[in-house]
């Protein structure tokens, strides 16, 4: 593995880090989506300018998502039923009941 391929996937580790500390289910959800989407494209970029330009935002948007966690975690929310049913929020579904 090259340099720059375990530098995208060191940072694609981290980004899915920030994307999991936040408390809200929400934004942990769509923060998980959205790194998950972004570097599967970044995977499929063949031209390295492109590649570099996307790592670049990927790098800026770890830095915002990592403040907001913080954020996040400091006023409290409303748990939703998806968070607060252990049922829901292991991602089983129930079709009995």
């Amino acid at each position: 593995m090259s340099t720059r391929q375990s530098e995208i996937l060191h940072l694609y580790r981290s980004s899915l880090r920030a994307a999991q500390r936040f408390e809200t289910y929400n934004f942990r959800k769509y923060f998980y989506r959205r790194t998950h989407d972004r570097f599967h494209a970044i995977r499929e970029e063949a031209d390295a300018q492109k590649v570099g330009k996307a790592v670049a935002e990927a790098r800026a948007e770890l830095e915002v998502m990592q403040r907001q966690g913080i954020l996040n975690k400091m006023f409290a929310h409303n748990r939703t039923v998806i968070e607060s049913d252990p049922h829901y929020a292991s991602g089983a579904r129930r079709f009995s009941e």
